[in-house]
């Protein structure tokens, strides 16, 4: 058994990771994020206040544990030194205990004002968060990006801003028509540099020294840049092959992979959701279980849970065992479904998740019933504690995705889960 064990999304992100990594994070000495950007949103509690981290592994309030942001990971410097600056009140922060890369790209003020003009141009727009996100990836991809290593580092800096006006005219205008706020943009430098350093090498020793690792994943599978719903995704590897890639370590490391799935479905922005619930489900789903983003407050679509989906997500991760949370919001409802299939009007029953975005808008969901319960779940100890009803469902699931269910999570809290 490896040493290195990885939680991701099973979903369309929002489903609850943060609590997850939290706990696993007990038994780990390190805890890594491996992409995505300040667009994630992971909410803790601790001491009864609620915490939200945007950039900063959600392992961070363990002592003395290391934890990482990796090169598949997108940093808003300024954002993140105010993240910073909050997490003071909880814990210490330690250029020996949290590691930036100096592989990973910056979000600068260029990219959220391209990011910014694309959505409010586009005749189709993603729905973006307009945090600058895609347009730094995309740079990245392009090999015109900006590392955090160069970031920090004056000269280099100097220099990737001259470079840049010289490749573009719009790049030149925007930074002679916003000084102030590059300037600003450049002030968070000198507080991250210490923090800055070639994270992935240090990893991999500590891998080979079998330290306990847990690699830390935003957004969900489903949003994936290359197998979820394109073009309704988030520009990164959201799956488990992200955290190869962004870490740059062998396979043969891993130990455990985790999805983390909720009991029902939630999607934020633009694109196909064949199960959602446009009607007093929706809204009861949405209202008990709290179904605003994180980071942008924005209001999730909620619908039944979608097998279909969910197996597909299963084979291209290989989860050994999912983790269903919020299980405790469908306390009340008479019936619940959960979807075994598709029915598309050109191509009959569909089994397997369709690629094509446009196909699977066009499928209507096929539904298998089961009753709802009105008892409270527990919120600790085991799942055989739980309503008959609802010990149903979780088996279900189980059946129905041909992978077990490890945990139930039936609370915000740390403690609030079933096993």
């Amino acid at each position: 058994m490896g040493n290195v064990d990885i939680l991701v999304g099973a979903q369309w992100g929002d489903e609850g990771k943060g609590k997850w990594i939290d706990i696993l994070a007990a038994d780990s000495e390190v805890v890594v994020r491996f992409q995505g950007g300040n667009n994630a949103g992971h909410t803790l509690y601790r001491n009864g206040e609620k915490v939200v981290l945007h950039q900063i592994p959600s392992g961070i309030f363990q002592d003395q544990q290391i934890c990482a942001l990796s090169a598949g990971v997108v940093l808003n410097p300024t954002e993140l030194v105010a993240e910073m600056d909050k997490l003071t009140a909880f814990c210490q922060l330690d250029p020996a205990t949290l590691w930036l890369s100096e592989k990973a790209h910056v979000i600068t003020p260029w990219h959220i004002y391209q990011d910014t003009l694309r959505e409010q141009r586009s005749k189709r727009p993603i729905g973006t968060t307009k945090r600058g996100i895609g347009p730094t990836y995309a740079e990245k991809a392009s090999r015109l990006g900006l590392r955090l290593g160069d970031y920090v580092n004056e000269h280099k800096f100097s220099q990737w801003i001259d470079l840049r006006i010289d490749q573009s005219d719009e790049f030149k205008t925007f930074y002679e028509e916003n000084r102030d706020l590059w300037h600003q943009f450049s002030q968070a430098a000198p507080r991250l540099q210490p923090f800055v350093c070639d994270a992935e090498r240090a990893l991999r020793q500590l891998i080979k020294k079998g330290k306990k690792v847990l690699l830390e994943g935003a957004q969900g599978a489903l949003l994936d840049l290359d197998h979820g719903t394109y073009p309704y995704v988030t520009s990164s590897s959201t799956s488990v092959g992200g955290a190869y890639a962004s870490l740059g370590f062998s396979p043969r490391s891993v130990g455990q992979i985790y999805g983390v799935a909720k009991a029902y479905l939630t999607r934020v922005g633009e694109g196909p959701f064949p199960t959602e619930l446009s009607c007093e489900v929706g809204r009861f789903l949405a209202e008990k279980g709290n179904e605003k983003g994180a980071t942008t407050g924005r209001p999730r679509r909620c619908g039944w849970l979608d097998m279909v989906a969910m197996r597909y997500v299963q084979e291209v991760n290989g989860f050994d065992g999912f983790i269903l949370n919020k299980l405790d919001v469908m306390t009340g409802l008479k019936e619940i479904k959960i979807c075994v299939a598709y029915e598309h009007p050109k191509l009959g029953r569909i089994d397997d998740f369709p690629s094509d975005h446009e196909v699977l808008a066009a499928c209507q969901p096929i539904y298998e019933s089961f009753s709802g319960w009105e008892t409270d779940i527990p919120k600790s100890g085991s799942r055989q504690d739980l309503p008959e009803e609802a010990l149903a469902y979780v088996e279900a699931v189980e059946r129905l995705c041909g992978t077990r269910v490890c945990y139930v999570g039936t609370g915000v809290h740390r403690s609030d889960y079933l096993s």
